[in-house]
């Protein structure tokens, strides 16, 4: 049996880079390469613990996943695995329900932000297992450097913030690495490796995806009895997962020319997302970075290319000849590659037609952006010894980036954050609140599991949001500068200082739109302002406010317009002197 060859640790054969160096000569210097490792993870810290809260996310994810406690415990266990693992909506979530029971067996509760620490954790691991692949390398510290910076950037913020999403999609990646990991650096695992492909498809569906690369791992290195044993395990897997399977949405018809072009498209913006900076890009005015990302996809897929263009012809000639000698640092580059292919050949597929070209830019999907970039530069710094210039480019470039994507990006993750305070509050408040409705949810149903998971309700303290008037007692007046309705919605726009300062990212401006019988309330978003005002001001958010109510979730009636300024934890609301009729 033919085990692929390991790199052994070689940094003393190898001429010092310029920054070793620059160490030898000033040793104070010799801390900076660990400091540099570990700052991007302060900062990704920093920005978890200031943006994360107990909330359930704008979608009813979190409440429907929670729902496996009511009678759990007292189910039989055939029923106990139905139910752990029933289809969400096209995906088996053992990973997120499991840990969802084990919190509320031993805590009695489950705080949101406790399967938020659960995902990030995992996504933490997938930087640890990206050491362990490194060191095999004998590098200097400072080619780590980039894979850190690069790692630790929250343009995927909708899963940083999100329990159930973090849970299955940072999680999913990390059983996936850890299967290829074992399976190019110690294959003789094989049990293990397969035992993390498992783990990672029950915990989200494209993690299914891992056997095949697996298997193709096997193959290509000549290692043909496990090949089959991963066929083997692959087929019995796929057969349970797929055990009443009930596909929800359509596929791409390749007979629809439209599709197919938007298809290719997405396929390679999938890849190159990272380049689009901004989370929300394809929800907002930066929309014109998408081609953007097209591009950089196809550039991506061209370096990949480049970098293994020696061991191309070896790689189709394994397929039925000889098997191929490569590194187990680029195997397992390789692999981080094949999946990232597979899982957005899948995306493609299934969410075209739905979500068309702009939906292959939503946050859960632009971790894998991240993840092809840093399995290239595995494969190359296993190939090739980086020549001082390009590390000196490289380091600055990751470091400047991962800055761009914090600046830009937490500021929608902080109107995310009030915008699930606010759902929250409408779901309280309206039993017939739409999202109920389209998740098949009663209001009963959703308090008895906000019960498991205990939530705060800092919008309504200070005043009775289940008065039966549309009068409300304020603290003073406001004007607001536009109230209109667009495109389905209504817009509120305010541009005025509200907030002289924030303690807690649940502080913030909200409007109330208050009938005798309705109370809606919407988070007012802030952008950041350009950095140029940034470095001038030191201020990061800007004095403008907008609100926006979907028109679908407001019932008819007649509305008062109120202002709610949440500062200091407390609650200040002001008249604004506008009404708004819901007529539809």
């Amino acid at each position: 049996m033919q085990v692929p060859p390991r790199i052994q640790a070689s940094s003393n054969n190898k001429p010092p880079l310029a920054f070793q160096r620059l160490a030898l000569r000033w040793p104070a210097l010799r801390w900076l390469a660990p400091v540099l490792c570990l700052l991007p993870v302060v900062l990704y810290g920093w920005a978890f613990f200031k943006v994360a809260y107990n909330v359930n996310y704008i979608a009813y994810d979190d409440i429907t996943i929670l729902g496996v406690i009511p009678g759990f415990e007292e189910a039989a266990w055939p029923e106990r695995w139905r139910r752990l693992t029933d289809l969400f909506p096209e995906h088996r979530l053992v990973f997120s329900r499991s840990l969802v029971l084990f919190f509320y067996q031993v805590l009695g509760r489950v705080d949101l932000v406790w399967l938020m620490v659960v995902g990030n954790l995992c996504w933490a691991g997938c930087a640890w297992l990206f050491y362990r692949v490194f060191r095999k390398l004998g590098l200097s510290l400072w080619y780590f450097v980039p894979v850190m910076w690069l790692w630790f950037q929250i343009q995927s913020f909708e899963n940083i913030y999100w329990g159930v999403s973090s849970l299955c999609n940072f999680g999913v990646i990390f059983f996936a690495l850890l299967a290829f990991y074992l399976a190019t650096h110690h294959p003789r695992r094989l049990v293990a490796a397969l035992l993390a492909a498992v783990a990672a498809t029950f915990t989200y569906g494209n993690g299914l995806m891992a056997f095949p690369v697996l298997a193709g791992l096997a193959w290509i290195t000549g290692r043909r009895k496990p090949f089959f044993i991963t066929v083997a395990v692959t087929a019995f897997i796929a057969f349970i997962y797929f055990i009443d399977f009930t596909p929800i949405t359509q596929s791409l018809s390749l007979s629809d020319s439209e599709q197919v072009q938007e298809g290719v498209a997405g396929f390679f913006g999938f890849i190159g997302s990272l380049a689009t900076l901004w989370g929300y890009a394809a929800y907002t005015p930066y929309d014109y970075m998408l081609p953007v990302a097209v591009v950089a996809g196809v550039v991506l897929v061209g370096l990949f290319l480049y970098i293994f263009r020696k061991q191309l012809a070896s790689l189709f000639t394994s397929l039925w000849g000889k098997p191929v000698q490569l590194p187990a640092g680029a195997l397992f580059g390789l692999a981080i590659i094949l999946f990232v292919v597979i899982t957005a050949a899948a995306v493609i597929y299934k969410r075209i037609p739905t979500d068309s070209f702009e939906g292959m830019f939503k946050g859960r999907y632009r971790m894998y952006s991240a993840l092809w970039v840093v399995g290239v530069y595995l494969a190359a710094v296993s190939f090739y010894q980086l020549k001082d210039r390009v590390l000196v480019l490289l380091i600055p470039a990751a470091i400047l980036l991962n800055l761009v994507i914090l600046f830009t990006n937490f500021a929608p993750a902080v109107s995310n954050r009030r915008q699930a305070i606010a759902y929250e509050f409408n779901t309280r408040y309206n039993v017939d609140w739409l999202g109920l409705k389209m998740f098949d949810i009663d209001q009963v149903h959703f308090e008895q599991i906000r019960s498991y998971y205990g939530s705060d309700d800092p919008l309504a303290e200070g005043w009775n949001p289940r008065t039966l008037t549309d009068a409300l007692t304020c603290t003073g007046t406001r004007a607001v500068d536009t109230l209109f309705a667009t495109n389905g919605g209504i817009t509120i726009q305010t541009s005025a200082p509200l907030l002289s300062s924030t303690s807690s990212y649940t502080d913030g401006a909200y409007y109330i739109l208050k009938s005798d019988r309705h109370v809606y309330i919407s988070s007012a978003s802030q952008t950041a302002v350009p950095f140029q005002t940034f470095v001038r001001r030191f201020r990061y958010f800007s004095q403008h406010f907008t609100g926006y109510y979907d028109q679908a979730t407001i019932e008819p009636g007649t509305y008062r317009l109120y202002l709610l300024v949440r500062e200091g934890g407390n609650n200040r609301i002001y008249c604004t002197n506008r009404s708004w009729v819901e007529t539809d």
